[in-house]
């Protein structure tokens, strides 16, 4: 369906697009693998400007975004303290938003870009985080991004 109106403050049009997929999934039953099929039903609501894509291109973009939303901030929830927030003026909320999202994407792209172990898989990125946190809290030196 196109051309649905969504709500009284988004007057452009948007677009329903219903996605069946189907897949077999290999599970382990006991001693045995069997192929098990699945079926999930999605309706994605887009904006207009999405016109131009086809039902599976929404559907990747659908799931790419569900990825963001359970990677991103289920570890600033989990261990960036997203959910707690020790001042509640407005512009103090926001700024200590900012400031963590700024702080978050600043350690992936160090960690990612310039540490060596994290890139070849022997450290985690929470390994890194927590070795930053003591270095800065005790002054132990980080080994992580040696050369």
């Amino acid at each position: 369906m196109s051309s649905l109106r969504f709500t009284d403050t988004y007057t452009g049009p948007v677009r329903a697009v219903k996605v069946r997929e189907r897949w077999t999934q290999r599970e382990r039953r006991g001693n045995q693998w069997v192929h098990q099929p699945k079926e999930q039903n999605w309706i994605w609501v887009v904006a207009g400007d999405l016109d131009g894509y086809d039902g599976a291109a929404i559907r990747d973009i659908g799931h790419l975004r569900w990825k963001v939303e359970n990677n991103a901030f289920g570890e600033l929830t989990q261990h960036w303290h997203l959910t707690h927030c020790a001042h509640h003026h407005p512009v103090a909320v926001v700024a200590l938003l900012w400031i963590k999202l700024l702080a978050f994407t600043l350690f992936h792209a160090f960690a990612l870009l310039q540490g060596k172990l994290v890139r070849l898989g022997r450290a985690t990125l929470s390994e890194v985080r927590k070795q930053i946190y003591r270095s800065l809290l005790c002054g132990q030196p980080m080994l992580f991004f040696s050369g």
